[in-house]
This record gives structure tokens, C-alpha cells and sequence, in this order.
């Protein structure tokens, strides 16, 4: 069993929370016209699910740098990595000589004044905690490098994904479900303020968490939940074998009745162009040996 306190804690969550979302906000239109300026379009992407989403929209070619948390697709980590967000290097950053950096919420803003200084355009988002908001950071991200079209055929795609699943689960019977994020000295889950809790609706469950608020949930309820399935976010650095080892001989989850199945953290928590096969995945993960 892990002892955290509450800073190591509150660093967990963060991370986790850096992999779900990024800021989109009400920032005003931002395209960048490369005939117009003159300059070649480099991006530093501060965000995973933002290096995903260039790369989906097919502007992969103008990302020169990126986050350590950028892992997919599998070329990009072939990017020089500018560090982590909370002490990411300036040096490194200016040193790719880019023209456009999106920032995610974690990043220092005087780390970000510092890159507007140096003459660098940046694009902040702001957090989305709604399956629909998926769709308006994939149209903020394609305004930057002027993929509006693909931007809305890709969201089409995604809309009709989704219908299909909430129509093949549409009259299964709901489980009572509860996303384990983290457990031990803090429980962390998918409350009904979130986009995981959104998912867990969606692919036609209850979600146990969903009158909670701000990602924890006290184990005196989840106990008198004992919901069918627990979703199992393997630890950092474990397999999910040993996550679930772990959950199944700790007070006082060991009491617990509930199936337990290990998701895709990396994929479900990330909001952009696979959100929508993650729910699918997600769906049949819950539903599994049901139809």
C-alpha cells in the first residue's frame, strides 16, 4: 500500500488530470496564414491530446517539438522534448525556433510570457469537461494550422460513432459502475462533473460517482455503492496485474463484490480524435460477456 500525502497526491491528479484535457477557451480565431506572413508553421505542443489531434487532422509535418506526456502516435516521441509542464526548459523551446506553442493548463505562465516575449505566438486552452467540448478543441486546434474541413469531417465521423454506441447499449441493463483513478490515503474517480463520468453514462452505465464533485469520492460511499464493476486505472509504473493485486488485498476495497477490469487510461482519458473509439472500447469493456 502506498502512504501519499496530500502534495503527492494533488501532483497525481494533476498529471492524471494533464493527460484528460487541455484549456480550450475563449481565446479569439487563431489561423495561422503561412502565404500571408511568410513563415513556415512550427508548433511545440505543451499537450498530448493536442499532438494527437495535429497529427489526426494530417499536420503532423509542422509539430518540431513537444511535451514529455507526448507519446502518441509512436513517430512523435522522435520530437525533441521540451520537458515536462511544470518545469518545462524555455532554452529547449526557443532552440526548435517555432512559431506557435499551445499550452496546456499546467504550464507555468511565466514559462508562457517568456515564450510570448521571445516573438512566439501562444495558443492557450482551456479545460473542456464535457464529451461535446472534445468537439471544440479539435475545431480550435484545426483553426491553428487551417484544417477546418478535415476538422469537421473527423467530428462527424466521431458524432456517428457515438450515436452507435448509445444506441447498441441503449436498453441493456445499466451496472453500476465506479472508475478507480487512485485509491489508498485518497480516493480519486470520474465524478458526474467530469468527461470520464460523462463516458461512463454514455456507454450505458451508472456511474456511482455521478453526484460527486471534483474527482473524489469518500470509500464510506463507494462501500455502500459496492458497485457490479470497477474500472481500474493500472498505478504509474505497474501492470495493471499488479494494480489490481494491489486494489484486491487493501482495506477496505478487498470487500468489495465488484468485477474488476483494467481500461486503457491512456486512451480513455484523453480528450481528441480517439475519444470516440475509447468509448466504444469502453462500452464493450462494460458490457462484456452481457449480449
Amino acid at each position: 500500500m502506498h502512504n501519499r500525502t496530500v502534495k503527492q497526491y494533488l501532483l497525481f491528479l494533476a498529471s492524471f488530470l494533464l493527460l484528460t484535457f487541455s484549456r480550450v477557451g475563449a481565446q479569439p480565431t487563431l489561423e495561422i496564414d503561412n502565404q500571408e506572413n511568410g513563415q513556415e508553421l512550427r508548433i511545440v505542443s505543451l499537450s498530448p491530446n493536442v499532438t494527437e489531434t495535429l497529427y489526426a487532422l494530417g499536420a503532423g509535418e509542422t509539430l518540431v517539438g513537444r511535451s514529455d506526456y507526448c507519446n502518441y502516435p509512436e513517430q512523435v516521441t522522435a520530437l525533441p522534448s521540451v520537458g515536462t509542464l511544470y518545469n518545462p526548459s524555455l532554452e529547449t523551446l526557443l532552440s526548435l525556433e517555432p512559431t506557435v506553442a499551445i499550452s496546456s493548463a499546467f504550464v507555468p505562465e511565466d514559462f508562457l510570457s517568456s515564450v510570448e516575449r521571445a516573438g512566439i505566438e501562444v495558443v492557450q486552452l482551456d479545460t473542456q469537461q464535457t464529451f461535446q467540448g472534445t468537439y471544440g478543441l479539435i475545431r480550435k486546434i484545426a483553426e491553428v494550422v487551417g484544417k477546418q474541413s478535415e476538422a469537421e469531417l473527423m467530428i462527424l465521423s466521431m458524432q456517428n460513432t457515438v450515436r452507435e454506441v448509445v444506441s447498441s447499449y441503449k436498453n441493456e441493463t445499466k451496472p453500476s459502475v465506479y472508475m478507480v483513478i487512485d485509491f489508498g490515503g485518497f480516493d480519486a474517480t470520474a465524478t458526474g462533473d467530469t468527461f470520464l463520468g460523462e463516458m461512463i453514462e454514455l456507454a450505458g452505465a451508472t456511474n456511482v460517482a455521478k453526484d460527486a464533485r471534483n474527482w473524489t469520492y469518500s470509500k464510506e460511499l463507494l462501500m455502500e455503492a459496492d458497485p457490479e464493476i470497477l474500472l481500474l486505472n493500472p498505478r504509474w509504473g505497474e501492470s495493471g496485474e499488479a494494480t489490481i493485486q494491489e486494489f484486491r488485498t487493501t482495506k477496505p476495497y478487498s470487500d468489495l463484490s465488484g468485477e474488476i477490469i483494467v481500461f486503457d487510461a491512456d486512451s480513455t482519458s484523453r480528450q481528441g480524435p480517439r475519444s470516440a473509439d475509447a468509448l466504444k472500447a469502453l462500452a464493450a469493456l462494460i458490457h462484456q460477456g452481457k449480449q
